[in-house]
């Protein structure tokens, strides 16, 4: 079951900038997600969660529509057990209006529950992601 919900991430971010309505569909309809502590300055999902698919997906799209040559990529994907699985991920791009290049590292924390994924939270490093989870030293 593990591999599986390692795979249903790893899909998700692979779709996430090519192909949205695939990405999309990985998320359980009524998906959480919360990068409010990953410091993109309030400009990704507002200041806090996102409650549902649609809620999500219009949040993502004003991000993304902010840059040209978007990506966000999957670095590392770990599997912390119940569900819980910590990717390791950096986004790149160019501000549509400034040109200047970004480029971000962070953490998130998926929950991956009946094959979906029920929430999504960001981190700025897996170390934070993985005290969140209670799993660190």
């Amino acid at each position: 079951m593990s591999q599986e919900q390692i795979e249903v991430v790893r899909e998700h971010i692979e779709a996430y900038t090519h192909d949205p309505p695939r990405a999309l569909s990985f998320l359980d309809p009524f998906v959480v997600g919360d990068v409010s502590r990953v410091g993109f300055g309030g400009t990704y999902l507002g200041t806090g969660p996102a409650y549902g698919r649609e809620a999500l997906e219009r949040e993502v799209a004003s991000y993304v529509g902010a840059f040209e040559d978007y990506a966000y990529e999957a670095e590392r994907l770990t599997d912390l057990g119940g569900g819980a699985i910590l990717a390791a991920v950096t986004e790149t791009g160019r501000g549509k209006g400034s040109g200047a290049p970004v480029w971000h590292s962070f953490a998130m924390l998926y929950t991956v529950i009946g094959g979906k994924i029920a929430r999504i939270t960001g981190f700025p490093s897996e170390e934070e992601a993985l005290e969140a989870a209670g799993l660190s030293e």
